[in-house]
C-alpha cells in the first residue's frame, strides 16, 4: 500500500513534468519493480499517466473531464449487419449441401446395398430431399428402413405415408420379432416393459429390429443422420466411416439450425409434431416438448429424448440401445452409436 500511495504523489506533485521524468522518479523511488517489471505498479502509473495528459490541455487551457461514452457510439454505419449474416448462412448452407451430396453419392455409387434407417426427425427429412435429387429414392438405389417400436406417436406414421407419397418409395419396415402389432405385444410383455427393464424393451423394440433390417436388406453402407452438434460422443464425426457396414453420415458437419434453414429454404415437410414444440420425436412415452430457446444449443435437438427412463446403473438414459457400440449375436451386425 504504501508504494501505491508513493506513486501516486509523485504524479500529483509533478506538475508539467515529463512522461519520461516521471519515470525516471518512479524508478529511483521503486528500483527492484522498475527492474524487474512490476506489471501492477507499472499499470497504475501509465494509467495514471494517460488519464492526466488526456485531461490536461498542453496550453494551459482549461481542463475538461474525460467522456465515458465510446467513441464508436456516435459513428454512423451503412452496414446492414442482418443482411450480411443471412448471405453468410446462405453460402454456408450451398456449400453443406454440396458436400452431403458429394459424401451420399460416394457411398451409394460405391457399395451394393445402401440402406437408410428413417427415423422421420428433422435431419432425416433433410437426408430424403437428398436421396431424392440424386433419383435413389424412386429407383430404389436406396433402401429406406423404418423400425416400428409400437410405441410411436400416431402422427409419426401418419406422416411416414406421406413422405412414401411425395418421394415415390416403400419404406421397409420392421417391428418386435415376436408380436404382429401393438395389441399383441401388449399381451406378451405387458404395457410397461420400457419402466419395469428398458435394456430388455430396447433390445426387443429397437435394437433386434434394427439390426435383423440391416441385415434383411443386406446392407453394406448405413446412411444415417448423426452429427457432430449431437452431443460430446459425436464430436467428432466425419462424412464417412470404416466398418462393417460403412457408415454415411451426410449431416456430419451440419447444425441442428441449418437443419431448419434447409427445410425452409426447399419448403420441405416436417413432422408435424416439431409445430408443438418437439425438436425431435421418439417413443410417445418418453418424448416431451422442449422450449424453442434450447432447440439449438448444444445437444438441445435431443434435450426431449428419454425423459423419465434411467439406466440400471441409476445414470440417466441418452441412447436407445440402436447405436450403442457393440455387436448383436443374433443378427451379427455392429451396432453402431447413433
Amino acid at each position: 500500500m504504501a508504494t501505491r500511495v508513493s506513486v501516486g504523489r509523485t504524479l500529483h506533485s509533478s506538475g508539467t513534468r515529463t512522461s519520461s521524468q516521471l519515470h525516471e522518479t518512479f524508478a529511483s523511488r521503486h528500483p527492484v519493480q522498475a527492474c524487474f517489471g512490476n506489471h501492477k505498479l507499472h499499470t497504475q502509473c501509465v494509467w495514471a499517466l494517460n488519464r492526466r495528459h488526456a485531461a490536461q490541455n498542453s496550453r494551459g487551457r482549461k481542463r475538461r473531464a474525460l467522456d465515458a461514452t465510446p467513441l464508436c457510439a456516435a459513428v454512423q454505419t451503412k452496414l446492414d449487419v442482418d443482411h450480411f449474416v443471412q448471405i453468410s448462412r446462405n453460402k454456408r448452407l450451398e456449400l453443406l449441401e454440396k458436400q452431403a451430396l458429394e459424401a451420399l453419392r460416394t457411398a451409394v455409387d460405391s457399395c451394393e446395398h445402401p440402406v437408410f434407417p428413417c427415423a422421420l426427425i428433422a435431419g432425416d427429412v433433410v437426408i430424403l430431399e437428398l436421396l431424392a435429387k440424386l433419383d435413389y429414392l424412386k429407383t430404389g438405389k436406396v433402401a429406406v428402413a423404418f423400425v416400428d417400436t409400437f410405441h410411436l406417436f400416431p402422427e409419426t406414421i401418419t406422416f411416414l405415408k406421406q413422405l412414401e407419397d411425395k418421394y415415390g418409395f416403400k419404406a421397409e419396415e420392421f417391428h418386435a420379432a415376436d408380436s404382429v402389432d401393438s395389441k399383441d405385444f401388449r399381451a406378451k410383455h405387458g404395457r410397461d416393459l420400457y419402466l419395469t427393464d428398458i435394456d430388455e424393451y430396447d433390445r426387443i423394440c429397437k435394437v433386434e429390429p434394427f439390426n435383423r433390417a440391416l441385415k434383411t436388406l443386406q446392407c453394406d453402407v448405413m446412411i444415417n443422420g448423426r452429427r457432430r452438434d449431437h452431443g460430446a460422443e459425436r464430436a467428432h464425426l466425419e462424412l464417412l466411416e470404416a466398418g462393417a457396414p460403412v457408415k454415411c453420415n451426410p449431416l456430419a458437419w451440419w447444425e441442428f439450425r441449418d437443419c431448419w434453414d434447409y427445410i425452409d429454404q426447399q419448403k420441405l415437410q416436417y413432422h408435424p409434431l416439431h409445430d408443438e414444440g418437439f425438436p425431435s420425436i421418439g417413443d410417445l412415452h418418453s418424448t416431451v416438448p422442449v422450449p424453442k430457446a434450447k432447440w439449438f444449443e448444444y445437444a438441445g435437438e435431443r434435450s426431449g429424448r428419454f425423459q423419465g427412463l434411467t439406466n440400471k446403473d441409476g445414470s440417466a438414459k441418452t441412447e436407445c440401445g440402436i447405436h450403442v457400440a457393440g455387436e448383436d449375436e443374433e443378427s451379427g451386425m455392429s451396432n453402431i452409436r447413433k
